[in-house]
């Protein structure tokens, strides 16, 4: 927080005034939380945020202009500090990935309960992270294969994955030596390494989760 009082100073980006209102009147009404500018357009809330320095910025996605998550997106380029809480009505898997790989710290659905709502800002006021119970499960089943394809793809090194490609491909293992001009004996031992790797038994469970994950072509 950027003052010694211990008041998170919040911004917010609403396109819709009646519930930009509200969310100023709700949040603004304790002590904890001073609402120091709203706006509508994406482009505004990247002015405000470079001019006010807010300690949390409230983002919807659906703005004038500017989307939020790309608002988001040149917020953070400009000030990696800044944090930003999304709150929108588009609470689909896409959206939640889109707006956390833009860098947004929290995420709420706009039928949020008013304490919820107060609970991300405050989390991500203190560096954590907040995602809403609603979008969590979605989300960690998008994102989890995506994490585990990478990490899987990291682990192997380049030749076993061309022998992976060629094992997909549906060669045998004297045809992988060949192809690659090793013996087969080399070739069983890269086999071990990939079966180990990816934790599988034998060649078809290899080649279905190098399939499955997007490890080949």
């Amino acid at each position: 927080m950027s003052d010694t009082t211990g008041v998170i100073r919040l911004a917010i980006a609403e396109d819709h005034q009646v519930v930009a209102d509200a969310l100023a009147t709700m949040l603004g009404f304790g002590d904890a939380i001073d609402v120091v500018g709203v706006v509508a357009s994406g482009s505004a809330i990247v002015e405000l945020d470079a001019e006010l320095l807010p300690d949390v910025i409230l983002m919807d996605v659906s703005l004038q202009g500017l989307n939020g998550i790309e608002a988001t997106r040149q917020i953070l380029a400009a000030r990696p500090e800044a944090r930003v809480v999304v709150l929108t009505m588009h609470d689909d898997p896409e959206t939640v990935t889109n707006a956390m790989a833009a860098g947004a710290r929290g995420f709420l659905p706009k039928n949020a309960s008013r304490g919820e709502v107060i609970a991300a800002v405050e989390a991500v006021a203190r560096g954590e992270g907040y995602l809403h119970s609603s979008v969590t499960g979605e989300f960690l089943d998008r994102v989890g294969p995506l994490a585990d394809r990478s990490l899987a793809a990291e682990r192997l090194t380049e030749r076993e994955r061309q022998v992976l490609e060629l094992l997909a491909d549906g060669r045998t293992t004297r045809q992988i030596a060949e192809a690659l001009f090793v013996g087969e004996e080399t070739v069983k031992t890269h086999l071990g390494h990939i079966y180990t790797k990816l934790g599988v038994a034998d060649r078809v469970q290899a080649v279905a989760l190098a399939i499955r994950r997007g490890l080949v072509r």
